[in-house]
Formats: C-alpha cells, structure tokens, sequence
C-alpha cells in the first residue's frame, strides 16, 4: 500500500513507537516540506523528529516534491496551505492514500475522493495484521489520546476495536 503522510500523523506514530513497523509494511510518501516541517522539532531535541530524520536518510521513507500546477489548482479551490496541500498534491488523481489527522485535510480527501486513514486507524491495522498485540496497541491508543487531538468518544471507539 502507498500512503502520503502528513507531519502530525508521522509525529503521531513515532510518539506511539509504531512508525518503524508502519513505515516496513507500507510505501510512505512524506511531501518535502512535511519533512522540514517534522525536522524543525530537533532543534527542541524531539525524539520524533530524530526518528523521522533517521528513517530518511536510511531511505525507509520516500520524499517527493508536488506537481506545481496541480498543486495551485488544489490551493485555489481548497485554500490548503502547506503540507496538507502537498500530501493532497501528491494523492490527486492516484491510487495513492493519505495519512493524516488534520480536519482540512481529511475534508480535502472526501472533496476528491481520496482513500484516507489516521494514526488511529494506523494502529487498529497493525493490531489487526498482527504486527503488535493487543498491549501495544492499547499502549499506542493511550498515546494517541495523550498527544492527539481525539475527542474521548473516538478514544472509546478505537479501544473498543482492539479484542
């Protein structure tokens, strides 16, 4: 599966510990300036960000730059900015699925039809294809409501998917 990610939900899974396992199982696509938008935390000596910086250059990540003008015809009827603007870039008219916990673009995803996911989702998977067990998961979940923005309410349903 081929997944372009946002920085939140590449900072999300490497806070939860998954990202390793997530990024051998799967092709990510980070935008280049999602990149540089994760890179900034190393100057406040984020373990994320060091991950991250890490699985790019050993090349477990894939960096890619948009198209210029499929991205100003995006910015324009969407007003994405950014690297949400890239990561829809770079899924428009492909197969290509998007990884984010981001309202705006999650919306742009349902604008256009694109397949999306988020950490949470993330780890529901992993569990499921039994990459982690059950306390992993439940361990990652806690994280995700620690560090994420979820509403109780979608904690509750996500912990109710893990058996």
């Amino acid at each position: 599966m081929t997944i372009v990610t946002d920085a939140t939900a590449l900072i999300l899974l490497a806070k939860t510990t998954v990202l390793e396992k997530f990024i051998s199982r799967n092709k990510v696509i980070v935008p280049e300036i999602v990149l540089q938008e994760v890179l900034r935390g190393k100057e406040k000596s984020r373990i994320d960000s060091m991950l991250v910086e890490k699985f790019s250059k050993e090349k477990k990540l894939n960096i890619q730059t948009p198209n210029e003008i499929t991205k100003g015809n995006i910015k324009k009827l969407l007003n994405l900015k950014g690297g949400e603007l890239d990561v829809v870039s770079l899924t428009y008219k492909t197969k290509n699925i998007i990884l984010t916990d981001d309202k705006k673009c999650i919306n742009a995803a349902k604008v256009f039809g694109i397949d999306f996911i988020t950490s949470l989702d993330v780890i529901t998977i992993l569990y499921n294809k039994k990459t982690i067990d059950k306390n992993k998961a439940i361990i990652s979940i806690d994280r995700l409501e620690e560090y994420g923005w979820y509403t109780k309410d979608i904690i509750k349903i996500y912990r109710g998917k893990i058996k």
